[in-house]
């Protein structure tokens, strides 16, 4: 069975070291040591758990519910138990309860539709930072405006839509590496903070949002989820990190999608 770093969880679930390493200490993770001063391993299983953790903590339940969900003959019932005290919350909230309760109930489902598509080999320039979640709103404009003012200034025509691949997952206290890729014709000089690198010839599975949806945080985040855990997939796995793709129709905000949320498909 596959076993897996503290850090490859964190990675693979959207939660901070520090995070797993709590859900470890509360007793709602398990991991062990191979040695008394090793590393943390954990199973497969417990990545799915940590998943699960984390999709129940985002729609505000406290760690003693979450423990409560998941230590319970039957999960869907204990949540539903805790989330009926909550039905009369807004809409968005009602949306991530509904996709956790079909996550718990192992027939994850979001009413989005996915599409698939082949992405052929192509050359990207990008450039990286790292932001918590309320500085992504700036940070990722002003690393956009970065890099298309280097295309600018090269004369380098673009072969794509821009878009931005999240390495982790940002949270409000947890500052995530964000990569900022734009497609080119031909090949650039990039200068000091910049890669030129080749995006190689993939599938990719995608959900096009609208202005109104992809300005729904807690519909963005579920989408995520819904992609990069491989629920929306009928086929293939996830094979890379998620992707934002902004279209042309993003700064006038439509008409119809002015995004897609995306991951590369093995």
């Amino acid at each position: 069975m596959d076993e897996h770093t503290t850090g490859q969880v964190a990675r693979a679930t959207g939660l901070s070291e520090k995070a797993v390493r709590l859900y470890v200490d509360r007793g709602l993770l398990t991991a062990r040591r191979a040695t008394e001063a090793g590393p943390r391993l954990f199973d497969e299983d417990q990545v799915a758990r940590a998943r699960r953790v984390r999709l129940l903590r985002d729609v505000g339940l406290s760690l003693v519910e979450v423990g409560d969900v998941l230590g319970a003959p039957d999960a869907v019932a204990a949540f539903d138990a805790v989330w009926s005290a909550r039905r009369s919350a807004v809409t968005e909230s009602l949306t991530a309860g509904e996709y956790v309760r079909s996550v718990l109930a192992g027939a994850p489902r979001l009413d989005v539709e996915v599409r698939r598509r082949a992405v052929a080999e192509r050359l990207v320039l990008g450039t990286v930072r790292r932001a918590t979640l309320e500085e992504l709103p700036r940070v990722l404009p002003e690393a956009t405006a970065a890099v298309f003012d280097v295309l600018r200034r090269a004369d380098a025509p673009l072969a794509g839509h821009p878009y931005v691949e999240y390495h982790e997952r940002a949270t409000e206290g947890f500052a995530a590496r964000v990569t900022v890729q734009v497609p080119v014709a031909d090949a650039v000089r990039p200068p000091q903070g910049f890669v030129l690198t080749t995006d190689g010839p993939h599938d990719e599975a995608y959900v096009a949002l609208t202005a109104a949806e992809a300005d729904d945080q807690a519909l963005l985040v579920l989408v995520h989820d819904h992609l990069s855990s491989g629920h929306a997939l009928t086929e293939g796995a996830p094979a890379g990190d998620n992707r934002e793709i902004y279209l042309p129709t993003w700064v006038a905000r439509g008409p119809g999608p002015v995004l897609e949320v995306a991951v590369p498909v093995a």
